[in-house]
C-alpha cells in the first residue's frame, strides 16, 4: 500500500477537486497554506510551480518553514479553517476523498496503531469542519514524519519509439494557462488552425497586436488537449535561449549549475519529443533574424505554434482577423452587465475601434465600472484627441513596414478615462518593469512596500492587469507599451522596487527562490527604464552583478557588465573604484585566464591609496586574484594575493566582516594544497575563535571550519582529535539540516571516510 506522506495526501485532495474550479499547483498550495502565505513573517515566502510540482511528486521535502508553521497547534486550527473554507468547497465529493485518505492512513504499515487510531478517531465524519481537522492532523503528520524520497520515474514514462516521453514528470509549470474565461466566437479559427497544424508542423500565429492571438493559442491547447501527448508552454521574453533554460526540469537541482549546461540539456529532451508533442511559444514578437536559435528550434521533431505580431511570411502562417461584430457584443455582453440594454450604442463603439478585440474589452470593463454610461463613451471614443501626440513612437509591425496604428489610439483613449489614482498610475508605473512572462503578485507588492492587495486587485477587475495560474501577473502587452509611454519609469519614479532588489542582491550568502522572476525584472529595468538618477543606478548595477554571477546567469551578466561599461565610458561618470570594479567584473567574464588575471592586476593598479572606503574593493580584487592564480596552478602568488587581503582586513579593522571568514578558510585550503599542514590548522583554529567572537560556537562557519580541521588533522593520523571536530561539526548540522537527513547521511558518511570508523 502506498506510505502515506505529504505528496500521497495531496494528490488526492487534487484529484478530488472539481474540474471547473482547478487551478495549476501552485493555486492550490495559495488555497490550502491561505494563512501561512498572508502572515507577515512569510511575506516574501511564494509558492514557486516549481519547487511545488516536486513537493507534490514526491522528489523534495515540503519547505521546512511550512512544516515549522504548523506545528503549532494555533496555526493547526487556521490549516483545518483554510481547508474548511477553501478546499473542501472546491472538491466535487469530499466525502470520498476523505475516505481514500482514511484508507491511506489505515493501510500504511510504517504508522504504528496508535497513531492511526489518533488520526482517524470518530471516523466517519459528520460535518465539514471534522472533514477539515481530519485533513488537517493527517496533512500535519505526513509533513513532519521522516522524508523518503521518490524517485521522479522520469525515464519509465517513454511510451514506444513512436511516441515522445510523457513531460508531466519532467517539465513543471509548463502547462498551458487556461484561455480567458469570456473568450469565445472563434471556433472557425480553432478548426482551421489544427487543419494546418496536422499540415505543417510548424506555424506561426501572426496578427495585429491586441487580436487575440496568444488566447486563440490557449484556446487551441485546451480544446485538442487530447490530441497530443505533451503540451508545452513558453512565454517568450526576448531569447528562445532563456526560454528554454527557464523550463523547470525534475533534474535541475542545482540552482548554480552553468547556463550552458542548462540550456544543453533541456535542448537535447526537447529535441527527443515527435509530432504527438506540441510547443506554443507565445509573443514570440521577433523577427526571424532576431534570434539565432530560431533555426534550430525550427528543426524539433516536435509541432510549435508561435504566436507573434511580426510578419513571417517565408514561413508557414495563420493571420488573426476581427471578430464579427455579434461575437464582439457577445464579448461585451460577458464583461457589462447592461449590455442588453444598449446594444445600438455597444455596436457604434465595436465600429468606432474597427472591432479591435482588446479595444471592445477595455471599453465594457469601462462601462461596468461606471465611470460613464456608454452615449458618453462613444462620444468620447469619436471626439477625444488621441492620448498620444504626432510624435509618438509607439507603432506596429505590419507587412514589414512600421506605421501607426489607429486601435493605439483608441487603447490610449480608453485608458486615459479610467482616470487612475496616483497609488494605481504608482503601481502601473512600476508594473510597466515587470517580466514579460509574469511576476508573483505577492512579490511586487512586498517590492512596493504596499500595505495590501486592493489596488493590484482593482487593476486586475479592470482588465489592465491580468492574473495567470499561481497568482503571477502581468500586464497586457498593449498596456505595457502604453504605461511606459505615459507613466516613464525612471531610476526617480521606481526607486522604491529598485532599492528593494538591491536589498536582496546584497544577502550575498542567501539563496531566493523566486530567483528567476528576480533576474528577469533585473533585465526589463535596464531595457526600458530612464536613468535620472546616475549615482543610484551605478551602484545598483554593481550590487546586482555578483548576485547575478552567483547564478551564472551568463546573459544577463554580459548585459549588467555591458551596461556598467556604457555608463562609465563617459568620464564624468564614476570614480577609480567604480572603473576597478567593473575591471573586476570583466575578469569574471573573461573564460581566458591569462587575461582574466590582466583585468585583476589593472583593476589593483588604478588604486593609488588603499582607505576605509575603498578597502573592501582591494581585498576583494586581491581575493579574485588569488583564485584566479590558483586556477592558474600558481598556489605561491595565490597565497600572496591572499595574505594581503587578509593584512589589509586587519590594519583597517575590518577582519570581523564575514568575507574574511571565507577568505581565511581558503587561505588554509591553500595551505594545504602547498604542504605547509601546520600553518593550515594554525589559520583554522584562530578561525574558530574569530567566529566564537563574531556569531557563537553554533553557526555554520563554525561548523565548516571544524568539519575541515578533522579532515586535515586525520590526514596525520590524529584520529581522536579529529573526531572532536567532527563531532562538534556534526552537531551542529544536525540542528540546521534536521529537515534534510540525506545531507546529514551524506556529512556523515564523509566524516566516516577520514576517520574509517563510526561515529557515536
Amino acid at each position: 500500500m502506498e506510505r502515506c506522506d505529504f505528496s500521497s495526501v495531496i494528490t488526492i485532495i487534487n484529484d478530488h477537486i472539481s474540474e471547473s474550479k482547478r487551478g495549476n499547483q501552485s493555486d492550490l498550495m495559495y488555497a490550502l497554506f491561505d494563512t501561512f502565505a498572508t502572515d507577515e513573517i512569510n511575506i516574501e515566502e511564494t509558492f514557486d510551480e516549481g519547487a511545488v510540482c516536486r513537493w507534490v511528486n514526491g522528489v523534495r521535502k515540503i519547505s521546512p518553514k511550512i512544516t515549522k508553521y504548523y506545528s503549532d497547534n494555533n496555526k493547526k486550527i487556521c490549516l483545518s479553517s483554510d481547508i474548511e473554507q477553501n478546499i473542501l468547497p472546491m472538491m466535487y465529493d469530499s466525502d470520498m476523498a476523505v475516505r481514500d485518505i482514511y484508507d491511506l492512513v489505515v493501510y500504511d504499515t510504517t504508522i504504528s496503531d496508535g497513531v492511526k487510531q489518533k488520526l482517524t478517531a470518530g471516523y466517519p465524519f459528520s460535518n465539514s469542519k471534522e472533514k477539515a481537522d481530519f485533513l488537517c492532523a493527517v496533512l500535519c503528520f505526513s509533513m513532519e514524519r521522516i522524508f523518503i524520497k521518490r524517485e521522479a520515474g522520469n525515464q519509465k514514462l517513454t511510451a514506444g519509439k513512436s511516441l515522445s516521453p510523457i513531460v508531466h514528470d519532467v517539465i513543471f509549470g509548463a502547462d498551458v494557462p487556461k484561455p480567458y474565461r469570456c473568450f469565445c466566437g472563434r471556433d472557425k479559427e480553432l478548426e482551421a488552425l489544427h487543419d494546418q497544424l496536422s499540415e505543417n508542423s510548424k506555424i506561426f500565429l501572426q496578427g495585429i497586436p491586441g487580436i487575440g492571438k496568444s488566447e486563440l493559442a490557449k484556446a487551441y491547447a485546451k480544446k485538442h488537449k487530447k490530441d497530443y501527448t505533451n503540451i508545452i508552454y513558453i512565454n517568450y521574453s526576448g531569447s528562445l535561449k532563456a526560454g528554454i533554460v527557464n523550463l523547470d526540469f525534475a533534474d535541475d537541482f542545482n540552482a548554480n549549475e552553468p547556463e550552458a549546461e542548462r540550456f544543453r540539456r533541456h535542448a537535447r529532451f526537447l529535441r527527443s519529443l515527435k509530432d504527438d508533442s506540441l510547443i506554443i511559444v507565445d509573443n514570440f514578437n521577433a523577427v526571424a533574424t532576431d534570434d539565432e536559435l530560431l533555426s534550430e528550434v525550427l528543426a524539433y521533431s516536435c509541432r510549435i505554434l508561435f504566436t507573434t505580431r511580426s510578419r513571417f511570411d517565408d514561413y508557414d502562417t495563420y493571420t488573426v482577423e476581427e471578430m464579427s461584430g455579434d461575437t464582439l457584443l457577445e464579448l461585451m455582453g460577458k464583461l457589462f452587465t447592461d449590455a442588453d440594454k444598449y446594444q445600438a450604442v455597444l455596436s457604434e463603439i465595436i465600429q468606432t475601434v474597427h472591432g479591435h478585440t482588446f479595444a471592445v474589452e477595455l471599453a465594457a470593463r469601462l462601462l461596468e465600472v461606471g465611470i460613464l454610461d456608454p452615449d458618453q463613451l462613444l462620444e468620447k471614443l469619436r471626439t477625444e484627441k488621441a492620448a498620444m501626440d504626432s510624435k509618438d513612437k509607439v507603432s506596429a509591425k505590419k507587412d514589414g513596414k512600421s506605421k501607426k496604428a489607429t486601435y493605439y489610439t483608441h487603447i490610449h483613449t480608453l485608458f486615459s478615462l479610467y482616470k487612475l489614482s496616483s497609488a494605481e498610475t504608482y503601481i502601473m508605473c512600476n508594473l510597466a518593469l515587470a517580466p514579460h512572462n509574469g511576476i508573483a503578485a505577492k512579490l511586487i507588492a512586498l517590492w512596493l512596500k504596499l500595505e495590501n492587495m486592493n489596488f493590484i486587485n482593482e487593476m486586475i477587475e479592470r482588465g489592465f492587469v491580468q492574473l495567470l495560474p499561481g497568482q503571477i501577473i502581468v500586464l497586457h502587452p498593449m498596456i505595457q507599451e502604453i504605461a511606459l509611454d505615459e507613466t516613464k519609469p525612471s531610476v526617480t519614479k521606481c526607486n522604491t522596487l529598485l532599492k528593494s532588489i538591491q536589498h536582496i542582491c546584497l544577502r550575498h550568502g542567501e539563496d531566493v527562490l523566486y530567483y528567476r522572476q528576480l533576474f528577469d525584472t533585473i533585465e526589463t529595468i535596464i531595457d526600458l527604464i530612464e536613468n535620472d538618477d546616475m549615482d543610484f543606478y551605478l551602484r545598483f548595477l554593481e550590487d546586482v552583478f555578483p548576485y547575478v554571477e552567483k547564478y551564472e546567469f551568463s546573459n544577463l551578466r554580459h548585459t549588467v557588465a555591458e551596461k556598467l561599461y556604457s555608463l562609465l565610458s563617459d568620464d564624468a561618470v564614476g570614480t577609480i573604484s567604480d572603473r576597478a570594479l567593473l575591471l573586476d567584473y570583466r575578469a569574471t567574464l573573461e573564460k581566458d585566464v591569462s587575461k582574466a588575471i590582466g583585468y585583476e592586476k589593472q583593476a589593483i593598479a588604478m588604486i593609488n591609496e588603499v582607505t576605509a572606503e575603498n578597502v573592501h574593493l582591494i581585498c576583494n580584487l586581491y581575493t579574485n586574484l588569488a583564485n584566479l592564480y590558483h586556477q592558474n596552478d600558481d598556489i605561491s602568488l595565490a597565497l600572496t594575493c591572499l595574505e594581503k587581503a587578509i593584512r589589509f582586513a586587519k590594519r583597517f579593522n575590518i577582519i570581523r566582516h564575514h568575507d574574511n571568514i571565507v577568505r581565511i578558510y581558503n587561505y588554509s585550503l591553500l595551505l594545504v594544497s602547498s604542504g605547509d599542514i601546520i600553518g593550515a590548522v594554525r589559520e583554522l583554529q584562530n578561525l574558530s575563535k574569530l567566529i566564537e567572537t563574531i556569531n557563537s560556537t553554533k553557526s555554520l562557519d563554525y561548523a565548516m571550519v571544524q568539519e575541515k580541521l578533522g579532515e586535515i588533522i586525520s590526514l596525520v593520523g590524529d584520529k581522536r582529535q579529529a573526531f572532536n571536530h567532527f563531532k562538534t561539526a556534526f552537531e551542529i548540522y544536525e540542528i540546521y539540516y534536521a529537515s534534510d537527513p540525506n545531507l546529514l547521511e551524506e556529512k556523515r558518511r564523509k566524516m566516516i571516510l577520514y576517520l574509517n570508523a563510526k561515529l557515536k
